[in-house]
């Protein structure tokens, strides 16, 4: 396509006119943002007839790479998001950390879902987007304290049991168990003021993450759940990040996941429901159940 460029992102010339380009779309403008944050040497930017009309992200290369392909409104219909997810393709599936792309896209935008089924994404899962607007949360006396190395391990185990039984009881596949890094524990002790554990007697019982206004992967021991050390949790995360002069605080929660119904007994409101879908460049490496040894 001849009046078609993909370039690699370059802050000074590009940002203003993507954010301009992003404007009334928050999704994608948090994607963005987000992605220039954390790797924006994983941005490409295309370009029609020197016009920036999309561009294409990831949130970095690793097993599992979030994938963003956008195309402005105006220039859709033209081959350009073809050229960006042909881009994509060939950068991830040349890269070895790669195991699989993933990606969102909210529900009804039909379209979307038939160009990324054409190109081989398939859904995972669904997710709403829930947000809370109220006053402060009543906090029960629970021990909380923030991350250490020393808790990855426990903390690790926690998360992928937590989440492995919601998937199996979600009917969700496939379903697996991702065993203990170093990499992880890397990012985990890097992103240490974010990361939260409480405690019973001195046990870890549950693990969550905050991240600007968003409260992401908040876990309880599988043996404690239904006994009211989820509430008591999210309720001091979600006073955290007031605390930190969020008003509006969000979180994802899967469709099928019966902790719906307490996000929503604390003031959590639908907002969106998106699909999250998955294209594969390798096998899983991931295994496809929880080891025998289990923490419960």
């Amino acid at each position: 396509m001849e009046n078609l460029i993909l370039e690699f992102y370059r802050r000074e010339r590009d940002q203003a006119a993507i954010r301009a380009m992003l404007r009334g779309n928050e999704q994608f403008d948090e994607m963005f943002q987000n992605n220039e944050k954390i790797f924006s040497d994983g941005i490409i930017v295309a370009r029609y007839s020197g016009v920036t009309a999309g561009f294409l992200s990831f949130g970095a290369f690793k097993r599992a790479t979030m994938t963003t392909i956008f195309v402005h409104e105006e220039y859709r219909r033209r081959g350009i998001g073809t050229a960006l997810i042909a881009k994509a393709g060939q950068l991830l599936s040349q890269n070895e950390a790669v195991e699989r792309s993933m990606g969102t896209c909210m529900e009804g935008d039909r379209s979307s879902l038939q160009f990324l089924y054409k190109n081989g994404y398939y859904i995972s899962y669904s997710s709403y987007m829930m947000e809370r607007k109220d006053e402060p949360l009543p906090e029960s006396k629970i021990s909380v304290r923030p991350y250490e190395d020393d808790d990855y391990v426990p903390c690790h185990q926690i998360w992928e049991l937590a989440f492995y039984h919601m998937h199996e009881k979600a009917g969700i596949l496939p379903s697996y168990y991702y065993p203990p890094n170093d990499r992880e524990r890397k990012r985990f002790i890097d992103d240490r003021n974010n990361r939260f554990v409480m405690q019973i007697d001195g046990d870890i019982v549950a693990v969550g993450v905050i991240n600007g206004n968003e409260l992401s992967h908040v876990s309880v021991r599988p043996d404690l759940q239904s006994r009211g050390y989820g509430r008591a949790f999210v309720s001091f995360l979600v006073n955290e990040m007031m605390r930190r002069g969020e008003e509006n605080v969000k979180l994802w929660v899967v469709e099928g996941n019966s902790a719906k119904k307490l996000y929503e007994s604390l003031g959590f409101k639908e907002k969106s429901l998106y699909h999250w879908l998955t294209k594969y460049y390798k096998p899983d490496t991931r295994l496809s159940r929880p080891p025998s040894m289990d923490i419960c």
